[in-house]
């Protein structure tokens, strides 16, 4: 027998016109679910700080990682009331090669999940007549988010709530769901960026990470949650070196040959940055979605990002700081997410870390052969990321759209006719599609990847 949610009882509730209500007889003692009580004085700003620091109280300790430990009991009650649509069985694997990729078989979920819907826009508005989770059971509700002195929302009435992913990755695999009372579309808003990073946040223990996945770039259902997500390794994407996105000092990229794909980086550093951090990842999702261009986020703890030195620096001697970092991968726009065949691109893979469905390409699998897959189904052209860089460049600096191309465009009128002549010949340069993994990791650089650093130095 389904039960009904509890999301409040108090007389505004009935009044409320979100979809989801109480009947006006509905006892509070009906629901067992919790409700996860913070402040911002729990946040762990350094993981890595925080670990080498004696707790000034046992109350203390237990109050942050209160989170981790209630969600994880939460998830094994699910598990004992048959939440789940199998029971966990997987592998993982390290591929040999220049990213240090991870991947996990797990072919329970390739066969047992929902089958994903289909999408034609980034925008679709949300449908009530589809799949979406307000149709949770009680028994899948984990747990309420709720900040006692700084409010996520202004709405008392709002809902954030964790619930079970019923085809889980991983242990303690679970979906986060932004004021699941208002039925938003899959599209990341402010709150739910601000919901992601205070659990990064509160969770003290850097195998967990946070992810989205936008319509058109392999979300399965449109309706706003995020997967909170445990991996065994570490994404190698940590380590990397990036550039700075032009004249924003706190914005970074990657591209390839440096990363499997491109992405834009933001890392949070103290909590005075802790508005900015959240205002300009916010504003680079937003436009994202303005462009109607598909997106990935992967969230997690990061070592400071480095815009010097060697490509990759691992941090050996684990001295460095593990600060919340959040990478945003720009994608080529998928018409629907597809069933799972090998492998489907999504935030997760992304970042390094994969998941397999099937034993033969389980075993058979190499660097190459995975990033050939990214490469051909999610990864955009150098040129459409150069492009999304500068516009986004324009509107962090709040400059007209297209001002960085017109800078641009004026060097280019300092130069010769020859010169000019030869940097369109670079730029004309044949690149054979999904070189082998040694041409990817070569460090020289050509000429045409000069003429494209203008987003990045000018």
């Amino acid at each position: 027998m389904r039960h009904i949610v509890m999301l409040g009882t108090s007389p505004r509730t009935q009044r409320s016109a979100s979809s989801v209500q109480l009947p006006p007889d509905f006892s509070s003692a009906a629901s067992t679910v919790p409700i996860y009580h913070y402040n911002t004085s729990d946040f762990i700003i350094d993981l890595r700080e925080n670990a080498q620091q004696e707790p000034s109280s046992s109350v203390e300790q237990s109050a942050r990682s209160s989170l981790k430990d209630l969600l994880h009991t939460r998830w094994e009650e699910a598990k004992s009331k048959n939440a789940f649509n199998y029971g966990l069985n997987c592998m993982y694997k390290l591929l040999d090669g220049h990213y240090n990729l991870s991947m996990q078989l797990n072919v329970e979920r390739g066969e047992l999940r929902r089958k994903p819907m289909r999408f034609k826009n980034i925008r679709e508005p949300f449908n009530h007549l589809r799949w979406n989770f307000t149709k949770l059971h009680e028994n899948e509700i984990l747990l309420y988010l709720r900040c006692e002195d700084r409010p996520i929302t202004n709405d008392a009435l709002d809902r954030h709530v964790i619930a079970v992913n019923a085809s889980p990755l991983e242990r303690d695999h679970s979906l986060i769901i932004p004021t699941i009372n208002k039925c938003l579309p899959q599209v990341l808003t402010s709150t739910a960026i601000r919901i992601a990073t205070d659990m990064m946040l509160l969770v003290a223990d850097d195998s967990y990470n946070i992810l989205f996945n936008s319509l058109l770039g392999q979300a399965s259902v449109n309706h706003l949650h995020l997967h909170y997500l445990r991996w065994p390794y570490e994404s190698d994407l940590i380590y990397r070196r990036f550039e700075v996105l032009k004249d924003s000092p706190n914005v970074y990229t990657i591209e390839p040959p440096h990363w499997i794909c491109s992405a834009f980086a933001f890392q949070l550093t103290s909590m005075a940055e802790y508005d900015s951090f959240l205002r300009n990842f916010t504003r680079c999702v937003e436009f994202l979605t303005a462009q109607n261009q598909a997106h990935n986020v992967f969230i997690t703890r990061a070592q400071p990002i480095r815009t010097s030195g060697p490509e990759r620096q691992e941090d050996r001697e684990g001295k460095r700081p593990q600060l919340v970092t959040a990478y945003v991968f720009p994608r080529v726009n998928a018409s629907g997410a597809k069933p799972p065949t090998n492998f489907n691109p999504a935030a997760c893979e992304l970042a390094g870390c994969l998941t397999s469905y099937t034993i033969r390409f389980f075993e058979s699998v190499s660097e190459q052969s995975a990033v050939r897959i990214i490469e051909e189904e999610a990864q955009l052209p150098s040129d459409v990321f150069h492009k999304l860089a500068l516009d986004f460049s324009d509107i962090l600096n709040n400059r007209p759209i297209g001002t960085s191309h017109c800078t641009h465009n004026n060097h280019l009128e300092d130069l010769t006719s020859p010169e000019i002549d030869e940097l369109r010949d670079s730029f004309q340069m044949f690149t054979p599609h999904s070189p082998n993994v040694g041409s990817r990791t070569g460090r020289g650089r050509s000429a045409s990847d000069k003429g494209l650093k203008d987003y990045r130095e000018m």
